[in-house]
Order: C-alpha cells, then sequence, then structure tokens
C-alpha cells in the first residue's frame, strides 16, 4: 500500500523552493535595476522554460535581445503614432482664446 504524501510537507517543499528562487520573495527588479536588462532576464528565463524550443542558454540570451529589439520598434511606432494622432486632435480645434476675435 503506498503512502499519500504529506500536504504540509509539500507545501513546505514548494515554499523552500519558491524562496530559494526568489531569494527570500526578493523582486526581480530588486536584482535588475534596469528596465531593459530586466527585459532581457523575462525573456531569455520564458525561452529557457520552454521545453518545446530545447535552446541553449546562449541561444536564448541571442534570442531574447532580438525579441526585445523588435518589441520596442513597435512600441515606438505606436507611441509615435498616438502622438501623431493627439497633436493633429490639438490643432483641429480653434483655442477658446482666439474665438472672440
Amino acid at each position: 500500500m503506498s503512502e499519500q504524501p504529506n500536504s504540509e510537507r509539500n507545501l513546505e517543499i514548494i515554499n523552500f523552493l519558491l524562496s530559494s528562487f526568489t531569494d527570500n520573495g526578493k523582486s526581480l527588479r530588486a536584482f535588475t535595476t534596469n528596465p531593459q536588462e530586466q527585459a532581457i532576464t523575462i525573456l531569455t528565463a520564458g525561452l529557457l522554460a520552454n521545453s518545446k524550443l530545447m535552446i541553449s542558454p546562449e541561444d536564448a540570451i541571442k534570442s531574447a535581445f532580438d525579441i526585445h529589439s523588435r518589441i520596442q520598434k513597435h512600441v515606438s511606432k505606436f507611441q509615435s503614432m498616438q502622438f501623431q494622432a493627439n497633436i493633429e486632435d490639438c490643432f483641429q480645434e480653434k483655442p477658446p482664446e482666439t474665438e472672440h476675435y
């Protein structure tokens, strides 16, 4: 007859693993203060965690930089389009101080 695992013991093990991985709950932001470094770290971890990719750490880092660069290009383009739309809206209406003249 097999014994069922003790749920409290399993919780202790999970708690130990998580606290070890995060240095007792310290956020990733505390380790990496640069937002780009944080983004690359998260992307690299995601790529390495995906077992379907079977990617080496070196290739994961290179891929993370490429992915981050592509994301930044899209974000920059989106922000530029938003800024342009806001500027165009500003000139569509007359300023209230010129309506009386």
